[in-house]
């Protein structure tokens, strides 16, 4: 259960994302047709031009309710189900503040037909998972609940709209509930306060001046989360919890007209009592030209921002106002090209620097370029970037600029049609139909399909100029004569106003010219030599996968699959990765060398000059060195018309990597200035030093001080990682839309045509041997200098590695029973923590090493408390084992999964991406079926029995650095 603050995607998207917080009689039924127009229409599209998506059907119940359900069957045989309420934070009164995002926890509390705490419980008998498929998010102007169904038979629908309905107008809001729950609110208030938060909410503060949103902020405040009678609970739920502010998604594998009619049968007789709760209008924001912000903490980053902002202009979502946006955002991605050009050849004083809209709804409009630098470099910054908006102001663009804009725009519209029919009904990341068409709805935008979309693109960019960007960039950016200019910095400043003032006063005195052109050659990596020829060939029948070795020992393993319409996964793994470290060298060498790998280029091309020269071109390499790892990865996606390119550039990588000195030396600048940040929060903590901690403090794992980065130098990470990248394995894993002899020929002709490599991983002894400490006489104590009032508990038990693979998935049940056994002591009856986290680490590297931990964020004078009852449970659950009920909710939701998870390619990608080397992810597709449906409750209760030994346990507080507690040796 999250809250979220709604705002459209801008250059101060870290505000944003600082202030998420995630957690009877049929009526009639008015299908999408002619309908009002304006704030009267049921629909955004029935006040615009654009038309709507033919593949969702909308209509509204004669109680107001409305509905949009549309048939999609990626994956086969699931659903998603989304209800939106209307309101959130925004509509609170004063004695409300929090009473919005706390009315979501209550729909877990307890309605008129499921007692409390039996609402999780019987989702997960029906094999949804708590968090993944069942949630709810509040913000400013919406609550959403959510649930993903793993099947779509008529039972599992029929308790999910039967669940919803409880929650729209059953809730019993129980006073004692509401007593219980206040300790969870404040839990998880407190866990949510950082300085980061603190920071998005004094910017948000800033560039919405005047309006208040602020002083609505979905988390609440102290005073009302702790004393809000239930009289307000019922009075907020009777206003706006009503159908006329109801809007239901159902997206999945199902007839649209079960669909509509379970929304008929569940929502149709839903009469609440008169009156409705009004809706607060939102206040436009107070825009002072010139205006200075100032934010101060020592833990934070140094940014500036340069924005011109000016009254948002109402109006429908149309043809028009998409060509206006269209514009608009194109001349400000061409100036942060520029920005990002800058940082990638060392001619910038920032570390990093983007344009976008800032833009929240009938509040604020504008423009800002935001740059993030070194504390003492501030005003440098600010000049530079104050410099590139002019000289976009006074010269303009180029052609080849706006042609590299569109060129991307293009590929990336015509990607989205090729995928029209296998986009997700829900995903955690990337692109979900679900959250598409809530968030449409949201934003009164048109959900508009694919097919429109490149149309009105192609319309937009017929006879476009860069004369019509440049009018569209003055426009936007006309209120940049006195831009606001908000300041972000861990140095304490005098008189902040002058300072910054003078700053730009100084940079406006310094000249701009025409941007210059530039001249990029074509990609030099297109010939390797003799395609190489394939000296093995085998059908794997149960994976129905392909796995290829070639004569100079490249392995190739391929899975032909129409999960993702026109789209080809490729995963290539090189050498030995972590592994083959040098001895002695720490996570100061590690994050170098990913740097200089991932930002280098290839041999004579930089970075910037390969977006530019597959600018319109489906495809991209991102090389990965990860801890753990036992091979240098490089990622990439693209298409069947982009596939000889693709493998062009991840075979430059493996055989002219660049290492650029600039890289290395922004790189040192990047760490420097956040360095002094690193100790923030409980969790970077935890990052820095339990992972050593936990390993008997082998110093490849977390890291040290500031020097240990400082330390390592560009020709230690080119000796390293040379031999790697040029001698070691290679073993490429390709999963998609596409023929095999298309894929065999083309790495026959790239990394096939590489000479001869090794035929099996290096040897480094040592390197992955493993040791779990003893547990300590008293838990140990870390320090963090953030927020006063936060501290994390964590305990960890050693535990079996990962070479057998039904013991891995006999541990993912283990862990969700401890989850849930946590979250039943710690959150219902202590209220001390939001949501317990449980974690599992069960190494394939490292034999005999392995764990599992428990995380609880809690207040600092309650952490030895927390971890006390933490090993308790863990206790109790090794000596009584795990019972029936709590089993079948652990392993349901496992089971549930088995079947959409085969449609899923980044399953496949695991699967196969060692297949001719390790072999692990083969074992355990091969094990995994049978040990979750043959799994027992007495069999976890082994593996409990034989993890959770208090005299094994290892405990770790961090409390901020002026509480109390024993700090580690």
């Amino acid at each position: 259960m999250n809250s979220k603050l709604r705002k459209t995607a801008s250059a101060l998207a870290i505000a944003a994302a600082a202030l998420t917080l995630t957690a009877g009689a049929a009526g009639a039924r008015e299908q999408q047709q002619a309908a009002p127009t304006g704030a009267e229409a049921a629909f955004p599209q029935q006040a615009s031009d654009l038309e709507a998506d033919p593949r969702v059907i909308y209509g509204r119940l004669d109680n107001g309710l409305r509905y949009a359900v549309m048939r999609n069957q990626t994956p086969k045989g699931v659903a998603a189900l989304r209800m939106r309420i209307d309101t959130g934070s925004w509509n609170e009164t004063e004695e409300q503040r929090g009473i919005a995002h706390f009315l979501e926890h209550m729909a877990f509390n307890g309605s008129r037909n499921v007692p409390e705490g039996e609402m999780v419980k019987r989702l997960e008998r029906h094999g949804l998972a708590f968090g993944a498929d069942t949630n709810a998010s509040t913000g400013f102007d919406q609550t959403v609940y959510k649930l993903n169904l793993p099947t779509v038979s008529d039972e599992v629908i029929e308790e999910a709209f039967f669940l919803m309905r409880e929650t729209a107008s059953n809730l019993l809001l129980d006073a004692e509930a509401i007593e219980r729950e206040r300790g969870v609110i404040a839990s998880e208030k407190s866990a949510r306060d950082s300085v980061g938060f603190r920071s998005a909410v004094d910017n948000l503060a800033f560039f919405t001046h005047g309006s208040g949103r602020v002083d609505r902020l979905p988390i609440g405040v102290d005073e009302t989360i702790a004393s809000m009678p239930r009289e307000e609970f019922v009075r907020f739920y009777r206003d706006y919890y009503r159908p006329e502010n109801t809007f239901i998604v159902f997206v999945g594998d199902v007839d649209p007209a079960v669909a509509i009619a379970k929304i008929e049968s569940h929502f149709g007789d839903w009469r609440p009592a008169p009156p409705a709760g009004s809706a607060r209008p939102l206040v436009p924001a107070t825009i002072e030209p010139g205006r200075i912000g100032y934010y101060q903490d020592p833990e934070v980053l140094t940014y500036v921002t340069l924005a011109s902002l000016y009254p948002y202009e109402q109006g429908p979502d149309t043809l028009a106002r998409r060509r206006a946006n269209f514009l608009r955002d194109l001349g400000n991605s061409i100036v942060s090209r520029r920005l990002s050009r800058m940082v990638d050849e060392g001619e910038a004083p920032f570390l990093a620097g983007s344009l976008a809209s800032y833009s929240q709804r009938d509040i604020v409009d504008g423009v800002a370029v935001r740059v993030r630098s070194e504390e003492g470099k501030w005003q440098e910054s600010l000049a530079a970037a104050d410099v590139e908006i002019r000289r976009a102001l006074e010269f303009g663009f180029t052609q080849a600029e706006l042609d590299e804009q569109l060129a991307r725009r293009r590929r990336s519209l015509e990607t989205a049609v090729e995928r029209a029919d296998t986009r997700k009904t829900y995903a955690s990341r990337g692109y979900n139909h679900a959250k598409a068409l809530v968030d449409a709805f949201d934003s009164e935008r048109v959900f508009t399909s694919p097919q429109a979309n490149l149309a009105a693109f192609e319309t937009f960019a017929e006879g476009l100029t860069p004369a019509d960007v440049e009018a569209a960039f003055r426009r936007a950016w006309r209120a940049y004569d006195k831009p606001a200019i908000y300041l972000s910095t861990a140095l304490e400043l005098d008189d902040v106003e002058a300072q910054v003032s003078q700053a730009l006063a100084q940079a406006r005195t310094l000249p701009v010219s025409a941007p210059a052109e530039r001249e990029i050659g074509d990609f030099a990596f297109t010939d390797f030599g003799g395609p190489g020829t394939v000296v093995e060939d085998r059908h794997v029948k149960d994976a129905d996968a392909h796995l290829v070795k070639f004569a100079n020992n490249v392995r190739l393993n391929f899975k032909q699959t129409d999960f993702d319409a026109g789209t080809i996964y490729v995963q290539v793994r090189v050498g030995d990765g972590f592994f083959s470290m040098p001895q002695g060298a720490d996570e100061g060498l590690r994050r170098l060398a990913v740097n200089l790998l991932g930002r280098s280029g290839v041999g004579p091309h930089t970075s910037e000059d390969l977006r530019t020269i597959f600018a319109g071109r489906r495809l991209g390499a991102r090389p990965m060195l990860r801890v753990g790892e036992d091979a240098i990865e490089i990622l990439g996606a693209t298409d069947a018309a982009d596939l000889a390119d693709q493998m062009n550039l991840m075979a430059a990588y493996a055989l002219a990597p660049s290492y650029r000195q600039t890289i290395a030396d922004r790189y040192r600048d990047q760490i420097r200035a956040w360095y002094p940040t690193h100790d923030s929060t409980p969790i970077s903590i935890a990052n820095k030093e339990i992972p050593r901690l936990v390993r008997s403090g082998d110093e490849r794992y977390g890291y040290g001080d500031l020097e240990s980065f400082m330390t390592p130098t560009l020709e230690e990470a080119r000796q390293w990682l040379d031999p790697q990248l040029r001698e070691g394995l290679i073993e490429v894993t390709v999963v998609g839309d596409v023929e095999k002899q298309a894929v065999v020929d083309q790495v026959a002709r790239t990394f096939g045509a590489l000479p001869e490599r090794a035929d099996r991983p290096g040897d480094y002894p040592g390197a992955r041997d493993l040791a779990f400490p003893d547990r300590p006489a008293e838990p140990v104590v870390l320090r963090h200098s953030g927020v006063a009032d936060q501290a994390l508990a964590r305990v960890y038990w050693p535990g079996p590695d990962g070479f057998d693979p039904v013991t891995v998935y006999r541990l993912e049940a283990l862990r969700s029973i401890l989850r849930n056994r946590l979250t039943d002591v710690l959150r219902e009856e202590l209220g001390s923590t939001y949501s317990p986290g449980v974690g599992v680490e069960a190494s394939d590297e490292a034999e005999g090493y392995g764990y599992i931990f428990a995380h609880v964020t809690t207040a600092p004078d309650a952490a030895f408390d927390v971890i006390a009852e933490t090993e308790k449970v863990g206790a109790r659950l090794a000596a009584e084992g795990v019972e029936a009920d709590e089993f079948k909710r652990a392993i349901q939701p496992l089971i549930e999964d088995l079947a959409s998870s085969l449609q899923h390619n980044a399953y496949w990608m695991n699967v196969l991406g060692d297949a001719q080397t390790d072999g692990v992810g083969l074992a355990r597709f091969r094990a995994r079926e049978q040990a979750y449906r043959e799994m027992t409750a007495d069999d976890v209760s082994a593996l409990a029995e034989r993890i959770f030994r208090s005299e094994r346990a290892y405990p770790v507080a961090i409390l901020p650095v002026d509480a109390g507690g024993e700090a580690a040796d």
